[in-house]
């Protein structure tokens, strides 16, 4: 007995140094997926509304890292950004829209059920409490958002007018894919209604006759008096009807998506195939004049996947060629770089600034954004041609350093942006950059359990792109995971 004991004990004596060394190695060993798993587990257990009359699972937009709190107001936006166009105080779903992807993927990574049901909720909550009754449109996008603490839609900046009578909320669609698909699992029903109800952002019923203004109103059922037809909305709208027509089988959806989608190829300039960005702006008749990169990269985008929708190569083929016109006339070979915009004739415009990757705020235009829709359209269409803007547009983004104060779409979007260029090429040196931004995010944005909106800050804040952030992050992850691809997996903004 006595000598099993001291065998025993020995024994124990010989593990000591095993554990003492093993075990903070284990703990310090945090992979990209320690970090997205970490933020979902902070905004489920400290960012839900728990503020006003009304509890509901829906997500902060805006958090106090300090303290992991919810504020009223007082933040102050970034650089760039509008302060219309936020959500403090409450939920923006549009700004959640790669958020909500990351918590179904983080469930088929981990088991953990947790996730996917948190957006299921969330999904579910924002149908019932944002859409309006009379319109269907949802108090999402560029200027609304859930106000926690009135348990109403509001519009950033102006709780106290927009509660009055009469006052009128604009609904507006943004540079995310619109979630019809995750919408329409949660209630059909109410998904169609919103999608019906874009046609009050329209001067008439019939697309074909009739033009559009990227702003409705939220809260009153009528047609535009007002044009504002800017072309990156044209297609979101053909995109959404086409998910219509997908879901439904009714060809008038599909009628209406090629009318709206085809708009601005018919204006094209039959020259060089370059698109204006706004036909008539009566408050600023020269804007969307010319040829922008933003404006193609968007338009020729959710043309595209209009088309995947639809089941038309005519509409994807029309995407592929406007972004190979870009390429033609807005590359300088000279500087190897691409302008911001051009003439429609192909000219360049006297004055006109460099495409820069890295997008500041509303308004600026990223070369990520070309890169990627390109990139998707090359794999998803098998549009070779598009290869070329990828590796020229990632070139150009490393001799240009990050901005001194860097946000999470900065680096979310570069992030997709090389793991793309790996997956097109299979050369490692783009992985290898992906992790450099990776290594960034966590290194200058993570802070107690959230990614912050930009270096140096101490506010997490969805519309900042966190999304792009984690979603790059997660994708980022199982590209080194070095099991293959999830073809499944769908990691398009």
């Amino acid at each position: 007995m006595r000598f099993q004991l001291i065998r025993s004990l020995l024994f124990a004596f010989l593990l000591i140094p095993f554990f003492v060394v093993s075990q903070p190695v284990q703990q310090n060993k945090r992979d990209y997926l320690y970090y997205v798993q970490t933020f979902a587990d902070t905004l489920l257990a400290t960012g839900l509304d728990t503020y006003g009359p009304v509890v509901t699972p829906m997500w902060a937009g805006v958090m106090d890292a300090r303290d992991r709190t919810v504020p009223i107001r007082g933040v102050p936006p970034t650089q760039g950004v509008r302060p219309s166009d936020r959500a403090v105080g409450g939920a923006n779903y549009y700004h959640d829209v790669l958020t909500l992807s990351v918590f179904d993927r983080l469930t088929k990574l981990t088991g953990d059920s947790k996730y996917q049901s948190a957006a299921n909720n969330y999904s579910q909550t924002f149908l019932a409490q944002a859409q309006h009754p009379a319109t269907g449109l949802l108090g999402w996008g560029e200027h609304l958002y859930y106000n926690f603490f009135t348990d109403t839609v509001s519009m950033a900046e102006s709780r106290m007018i927009d509660q009055m009578p009469g006052f009128q909320m604009p609904h507006e669609l943004i540079e995310w894919t619109p979630p019809w698909s995750r919408l329409w699992e949660a209630d059909p029903a109410l998904t169609r209604r919103a999608i019906e109800g874009l046609r009050y952002h329209f001067t008439g019923p019939d697309p074909q006759t009739n033009l559009f203004n990227r702003h409705a109103i939220w809260n009153k059922a009528t047609y535009q008096k007002v044009i504002m037809p800017w072309i990156k909305h044209s297609a979101l709208y053909a995109y959404s009807y086409a998910f219509l027509y997908q879901k439904t089988g009714d060809a008038a959806w599909k009628e209406k998506s090629w009318q709206i989608g085809t708009l601005y190829w018919n204006l094209r300039d039959h020259r060089t195939n370059l698109v204006l960005g706004c036909l008539y702006h009566a408050t600023e008749p020269e804007a969307g004049k010319t040829a922008s990169l933003s404006n193609t990269a968007l338009y020729a985008y959710w043309l595209f996947k209009a088309g995947e929708l639809c089941g038309s190569d005519e509409m994807k083929q029309q995407a592929i060629a406007v972004l190979v016109a870009y390429d033609k006339f807005g590359w300088n070979e000279e500087n190897k770089r691409y302008f911001s915009e051009v003439n429609l004739d192909g000219s360049p415009i006297k004055g006109a600034a460099w495409s820069t990757p890295w997008k500041e705020g509303y308004g600026t235009s990223s070369l990520l954004t070309l890169s990627r829709a390109a990139a998707y359209m090359a794999e998803r269409g098998g549009a070779d041609e598009l290869i070329p803007i990828v590796k020229k547009s990632l070139t150009i983004a490393n001799g240009q350093p990050l901005p001194e104060i860097y946000n999470a779409q900065n680096l979310g979007e570069a992030i997709h942006a090389y793991v793309e260029g790996y997956e097109l090429t299979k050369d490692k040196a783009y992985l290898d950059q992906a992790r450099k931004y990776a290594d960034l995010a966590i290194a200058g944005l993570w802070k107690e359990g959230l990614f912050v909106r930009q270096k140096g800050d101490f506010y997490y804040e969805a519309k900042l792109g966190t999304g792009d952030l984690i979603s790059g992050l997660l994708r980022l992850h199982e590209s080194l995971s070095g099991k293959p691809r999830a073809t499944s997996v769908d990691w398009s903004f």
